[in-house]
């Protein structure tokens, strides 16, 4: 009893931090102090990557409290989307701009933590909005299923995400086209007045004045989805993927008792990694060399495969519960998993 009253005190310590530090990020983001006296600029703080931060666990579930407030005051409401329940969180590689959750209503959300798309949206179609909403929505995903997994290619552009409907899907989050940013559009608001917006690349495009019509705008970041992965045995959910260090291939795991290996340029699996006899295998990573992934499972081990062949090299076991997650140091000399058990 003295253990457990101990074990609660202090988990209640660290409950009550993690709530002040989020309460100190939502008040810092809410309201933003004026930078310097007689200057208009609003400084907006986001998180810092470097330092311990709750941010990607209460992303979603900031408060609202003082949201009818602030938008009476003029300023933003970052994160409406309070409803929302967040299964995986990962931020954009190189420099950690973005970060791209997976959501439980089968989408998945992107957010720019400086705000800066929705501002480039914003000028380019003369609106305004909050920072609140996800600088993009994709939606893909079937049957209502939760986006459980989702993760970066290493050129911090396309994103992979694992869906219970038993997929693995690629996006294109910066698309060129109908769906995408619309490059070097010409809008001619008047007969005086005319601007370009969009990227470097160059579109003509002929549109139709319908009277009655409602103006849509013709620039939007919508993202794009480039494929789909079936392979894991049907009406079971995959539960993570991983995109190689290297690039190209990734690895995907599933309640099939398998975890596979992928290319992005094919529809099928190019490896099945088979060996635990528990049904679910709950994570996958790669090894820094690309030539091994380890997977964790319920039947309380990790194992370490081979990529090449697809054999299991390595058993890892000492947990007396199942694992719900591994990682692999930096050197590639360690694996840290985490279980049931805490």
């Amino acid at each position: 009893a003295v253990e457990f009253n101990r074990a609660l005190l202090v988990n209640g310590f660290r409950r009550l931090e993690a709530l002040e530090l989020k309460q100190e990020y939502e008040a810092g983001l809410l309201r933003t102090p004026p930078s310097s006296a007689g200057s208009k600029k609003q400084q907006v703080h986001v998180a810092d990557p470097l330092t311990p931060s709750v941010l990607l666990a209460t992303l979603c579930s900031s408060s609202s409290i003082n949201e009818e407030a602030d938008a009476g005051a003029g300023g933003p409401a970052p994160w409406l989307e309070s409803n929302i329940g967040i299964t995986s969180a990962r931020i954009c590689p190189p420099d950690g701009r973005r970060v791209a959750v997976g959501c439980n209503d089968a989408a998945v959300r992107i957010w720019s933590l400086d705000g800066r798309a929705s501002k480039q949206q914003n000028a380019s179609d003369g609106t305004s909005s909050s920072l609140g909403g996800p600088a993009m929505v994709l939606l893909g995903h079937k049957n209502g299923f939760p986006v459980f997994d989702v993760d970066w290619t290493r050129n911090g552009r396309t994103l992979l995400s694992a869906g219970g409907d038993g997929t693995v899907r690629l996006w294109d989050t910066q698309a060129v086209g109908p769906y995408g940013r619309l490059s070097n559009v010409m809008v001619q608001k008047n007969q005086n007045t005319k601007r370009t917006v969009g990227g470097p690349a160059s579109t003509s495009l002929t549109t139709v004045a319908v009277p009655g019509s409602k103006a849509e705008s013709l620039v939007e970041v919508s993202g794009a989805a480039l494929c789909v992965y079936r392979g894991h045995a049907p009406s079971t959910p995959v539960w993570s993927v991983s995109s190689a260090p290297s690039g190209y291939y990734f690895a995907s795991a599933g309640s099939d008792y398998t975890a596979r290996i992928w290319t992005t340029d094919r529809t099928s699996p190019v490896r099945v990694l088979s060996g635990h006899v528990s049904p679910s295998v709950n994570c996958v990573a790669w090894h820094p060399n690309c030539n091994y992934v380890v997977t964790a499972s319920d039947d309380k081990t990790c194992r370490l495969f081979d990529v090449q062949t697809g054999r299991c090299v390595r058993l890892l076991s000492g947990s007396v519960r199942g694992l719900n997650l591994v990682k692999v140091s930096p050197s590639g000399r360690y694996a840290a998993g985490a279980g049931y058990d805490g």
